[in-house]
């Protein structure tokens, strides 16, 4: 299983752009601001190769591809708003 995680700095409306050579679980995840936040925003696709994710707001957004295979290709990029 492959696990890969980048973090980006975003504004709010950048559109993140994630491409895999095969069909995986995307997540792009708000950072947690203070110890106290319980909670993190999440954007997920399911069973895709590829997601167009709009950040809602400007802050740190982590990308998360869960893949089952030990050889994905992938690229990770944004469009800024």
């Amino acid at each position: 299983m492959a696990l890969v995680k980048a973090s980006l700095k975003l504004f709010g409306g950048d559109t993140v752009v994630v491409r895999c050579s095969e069909r995986c679980h995307i997540h792009l995840m708000s950072e947690k601001k203070h110890v106290k936040d319980t909670q993190a925003d999440i954007l997920s696709v399911q069973d895709r190769d590829n997601a167009w994710l709009t950040v809602p707001y400007t802050g740190v957004w982590n990308v998360l591809i869960d893949s089952h295979s030990q050889s994905l290709e992938h690229s990770i990029s944004y469009i800024a708003a």
